[in-house]
């Protein structure tokens, strides 16, 4: 049964799909393998430079995991008419240029402020889609929110608190120095950790051996791993993989690579987009040119872009929560 003919029922009703465990796997084992090249490369969070391997290793993250932020019309419970197709799509891309547009201008609060949201989303999406995808009851105690926010800081902030990650924004949008500064860093750092530390104890405490395991793999990613790495093999093979068997479960009814497939194909002309900048950038950009104003637009437009999506995600996680919590 394909997407668009799937009716309301086979959209919202929660199946357990035992090949959901494979996905949440490879998750892991992705993280394993970044550390490891990282280490073995010895591009970790210290280093500056980054080589051609770890460079092709978060190309092909990000290939996979793109698609995922270009289907969010699959979390919505109705088909939607011509006229709301398009009046959703301009919405869409009109709080991402506002948000855009903000970061530009005010590179201090903006950025704080939607690092922010990307933290509660990719960790808020982590609680739902790790225990959905194992088919567990959510987490219902007020745990959930710092335990979400755990999860979220450790492959962001963590990595952009590292050496490499500072001197890189910093260089490319000097502003940001003053949000980026010594104390700021290690302030972040101390609380992260020690929120995650505390985090690991209440999952070792609940019986949660796969949560615990889980974020201390994440951690260990985005502390030692070079920054480009970290965020890049989460993103795709991590959180984007875990979204995607989200959406296929409920839009497909199972979690296979044909569902995946499925779901993903939507994504297809952005990840052609992207590979296309890719390829004139690197064929036709002299790297001896200054990037910084170019790279920092770039980095606005796609944080931009992400947040109608976080937006959009953050209802499907309120509804896909209040159905497993009735069903359970």
């Amino acid at each position: 049964m394909g997407v668009n003919s799937v009716d309301v029922e086979a959209r919202t009703r929660i199946i357990t799909v035992p090949n959901a465990t494979i996905v949440l796997n490879v998750g892991l084992i992705a993280t394993g393998a970044a550390v490891l090249v990282s280490v073995l490369s010895r591009t970790t969070a210290a280093t500056t430079s980054v080589g051609p391997l770890p460079i092709t290793i978060a190309l092909l993250a990000l290939v996979v995991g793109i698609p995922h932020g270009a289907v969010d019309n699959l979390t919505l419970t109705r088909r939607l008419s011509t006229r709301e197709k398009l009046l959703g799509a301009a919405g869409y891309l009109a709080v991402a240029a506002v948000a855009a547009l903000a970061i530009i201008t005010w590179p201090g609060i903006a950025f704080v402020a939607v690092l922010a949201m990307t933290v509660w989303h990719f960790g808020t999406g982590d609680v739902e889609a790790t225990r959905e995808l194992q088919g567990l009851s959510p987490v219902r105690s007020w745990v959930r929110i710092p335990y979400a926010i755990a999860l979220g800081s450790a492959p962001v902030l963590l990595p952009l608190t590292s050496p490499a990650a500072v001197a890189t924004l910093t260089a490319i949008e000097p502003r940001l120095a003053l949000v980026m500064s010594d104390q700021v860093i290690v302030g972040t750092r101390i609380a992260v950790v020690t929120l995650i530390v505390g985090c690991l104890l209440w999952l070792i405490q609940q019986g949660d051996v796969r949560g615990a395991i889980e974020l201390f793999a994440l951690t260990v990613l985005g502390y030692v791993a070079s920054p480009l790495i970290a965020f890049a093999v989460y993103f795709g093979f991590w959180h984007a993989l875990r979204h995607t068997a989200r959406l296929a479960q409920v839009s497909e009814g199972a979690v296979s690579l044909r569902s995946l497939l499925q779901v993903s194909r939507g994504g297809i002309p952005s990840v052609i987009g992207f590979i296309a900048i890719i390829a004139i950038l690197v064929t036709f950009v002299d790297p001896s040119v200054a990037m910084g104003p170019a790279l920092w637009f770039g980095l606005a437009v796609i944080w931009g872009l992400t947040v109608p999506h976080m937006l959009v995600v953050a209802r499907f996680d309120a509804r896909m929560r209040r159905e497993r919590i009735t069903t359970s």
